[in-house]
């Protein structure tokens, strides 16, 4: 591609043969889903549930039984509150979504080597596959130019300049959509079925400089909704998303003259950009597609400021303070410097603040004698939004609880202007929670386009493909390796299958939907052998704080032998037993594990939790390490799984 007579190179894949790769491969045909679905968490039907994307409502509105062919229906507005109504039927038809994620990597360290790779998938495959980069769900699909377009000196005219590049190399990737998503193609999957289908663009994930620059809107304003750039912040302005025949229809004056084609721009509220590769693709609302994005809404958005503001309010020394009287916990990280000194702070730094953020502010005093409960509401009301939209499965209850989670945010985030912190909220990622609850309607939870999935990407398909280089050339280099390396990925699953074909494995039944849980079921572990042998028991009252440990072990010796004793003559037994026991040994750790069914090693053991009762002892360089005992909260009797009643 030759602009301001300079020429780029794009390296780039077939679309429909990616599509094809990931329809036909053996190992996902037992998970492929081909029609969209409706879930309900009780007998009556009443509570809809949200997971996966056919379980949303774009596909259902998107699944043509009855479609036609005529401009007018296959670029109108959706409307998701009922099927997709249209004239000619053709029936039996299977929708490809296909969802495009698209972030620029730096690939070194020192210097200026840039990478923009797009990435591919389709709604076809279940979240668990698509987000596990060893299982290939995810298709590098281009390379895009990465040049900012130096050589064109008027700054105005470099902006024009590199967004029609990137459209018109998107473009590229995408036409072969264009015409298939309305005529469809024939494709086999891994059984031999062969299925009419239809590519169509569905969802696009990326940080908020890519979504304007996919949506040609402008930098400050929503890629969603028109909301008024001064007045970003008001929850109540949040509306619909953007018209899209006004649009098309200003796209279409570039025929005329120049003039005539920024006014028609400029008056439906987007940037003049030259053929936007979303323009001639079918049943798609650009504005609609973008998706909720964790990683860079929240975390590196919203969560960012709100460490940012809670520290100016409440003074960093302090905070600090707070961070390094933190107990150690399992789930937790221990900032021992603090988190005011932290630069370049990633996605799951501010993930692992978020677990102790509130616990730090709980009593803290703020200036001007502002009350700290309204920073309370604010603070947990915004934590409460980020861990319910991230639950795996929602409900129309969850979503529910989800407003108001986001509301007690909104009535309580005033406190920060009379702190004197902030004049106003009119910024994108701040406005732009208030879609989740109707995108996770629409395409399932968030789950499945969150950005870190692609983030991981980063490193097997950019990063490392660059290591591998000379780095004179490097995307001749870096193209070829991932193609070899592709091929020794293709070659072990083939090698893998024809072995499981050897040992006469019996094939892996697709089974019943399994929904994923929001808390997996726990269980014990202890270890083999204890952590230390023959434990005085003047130790263990002296070193580990059991004071009455005698008294605790024979009243357990008692009860385990007489269970039907009452609780006097329990009691009064274990009085008057005598412990044969002057020495014991002791376990320093109870290790809660949990099995996740959507992993590669379903079977295998991942630790969620531990409690630790180690006392302290000296180091091989004789600094004293300070004990370790934390506190458990033990379920006795008739205690259900949430709350304190029947807890000890």
């Amino acid at each position: 591609m030759v602009v301001g007579g300079e020429s780029f190179e794009l390296y780039a894949r077939d679309i429909i043969e990616c599509i094809h790769v990931l329809w036909a491969d053996l190992e996902f045909l037992p998970y492929l889903v081909f029609e969209p679905e409706r879930h309900y968490a009780d007998d009556d039907h009443t509570i809809q549930m949200y997971h996966d994307m056919n379980t949303g409502k774009w596909w259902w509105a998107t699944q043509v039984r009855k479609m036609s062919y005529t401009p007018s229906t296959v670029y109108e507005q959706f409307d998701f509150r009922k099927t997709w109504r249209n004239i000619t039927e053709k029936a039996g038809i299977t929708i490809i979504p296909v969802i495009l994620s698209l972030d620029k990597t730096q690939l070194t360290v020192f210097g200026n080597k840039t990478a923009y790779p797009v990435y591919m998938t389709i709604g076809n495959l279940p979240k668990h596959i698509q987000r596990k980069p060893s299982r290939q769900g995810q298709i590098l699909l281009a390379y895009l130019p990465t040049s900012k377009l130096k050589h064109i000196w008027n700054k105005a005219a470099r902006r024009r300049a590199v967004a029609n590049l990137f459209h018109a190399c998107m473009a590229f990737l995408v036409r072969p959509l264009e015409t298939l998503g309305v005529s469809g193609l024939h494709l086999m999957s891994g059984d031999g079925a062969i299925r009419d289908c239809h590519p169509i663009f569905a969802a696009y994930a990326g940080d908020y400089p890519e979504q304007i620059l996919v949506t040609c809107t402008k930098s400050g304003e929503c890629p969603t909704c028109p909301a008024p750039r001064d007045e970003i912040g008001d929850p109540d302005l949040v509306g619909s998303p953007r018209d899209v025949p006004p649009i098309l229809a200003a796209l279409d004056t570039i025929d005329k003259d120049p003039t005539t084609f920024c006014r028609a721009c400029k008056a439906v509220g987007i940037k003049p950009v030259q053929h936007p590769f979303w323009q001639n693709l079918p049943f798609v609302n650009i504005f609609r597609s973008i998706i909720p994005n964790i990683l860079h809404q929240m975390y590196q958005g919203n969560i960012k400021h709100l460490i940012s503001w809670i520290q100016q309010a409440c003074g960093e020394e302090e905070i600090d303070a707070r961070c390094r009287r933190l107990p150690p916990n399992h789930n937790i990280r221990l900032f021992l410097k603090g988190i005011s000194s932290l630069s370049r702070v990633t996605g799951t730094e501010h993930d692992q603040i978020c677990r102790f953020l509130l616990g730090i502010i709980i009593d803290i005093k703020l200036p001007n004698q502002v009350l700290t409960a309204r920073l309370l509401h604010a603070v947990r009301g915004l934590l409460d939004f980020l861990y319910l939209a991230k639950f795996p499965v929602h409900t129309t209850e969850t979503l529910q609880q989800l407003d108001d989670a986001l509301c007690m945010y909104h009535d309580n985030r005033q406190v920060f202007i009379d702190l004197g912190i902030r004049s106003n909220f009119n910024f994108p990622k701040d406005h732009f929670i208030n879609h989740y609850h109707e995108l996770i309607e629409i395409f399932g939870t968030t789950d499945n386009f969150n950005t870190e999935y692609t983030e991981r990407l980063h490193i097997d398909l950019a990063k490392n493909a660059f290591r591998a280089t000379n780095s004179k050339d490097e995307y001749l280099q870096m193209t070829a390796w991932l193609d070899r390396r592709e091929r020794v990925l293709l070659h072990e699953k083939f090698i893998n299958r024809r072995v499981a074909e050897s040992l006469e494995a019996a094939p892996v039944p697709a089974g019943p939907l399994r929904l994923p849980p929001l808390v997996y079921p726990r269980e014990i572990k202890m270890a083999c052998f204890p952590s230390a042998y023959g434990v005085c028991l003047d130790d263990v009252v002296r070193l580990y704080g059991a004071s009455d440990f005698v008294g605790a072990l024979s009243w357990f010796v008692v009860h385990l032998q007489h269970p039907d004793y009452t609780r006097g003559q329990v009691e009064y037994a274990a009085s008057h037993l005598h412990i044969p026991l002057q020495k014991i040994s002791v376990f320093h750790r109870i290790r809660f594990v949990a099995r996740d069914p959507f992993s590669l090693d379903p079977t295998g053991d991942i630790v969620v939790d531990s409690i630790h009762c180690e006392p302290a002892y000296y180091d091989k360089y004789g600094n004293l390490i300070p004990g370790r005992f934390d506190t458990a909260v033990i379920n006795h009797r008739d205690g259900g799984r949430a709350g304190v009643r029947g807890m000890l």
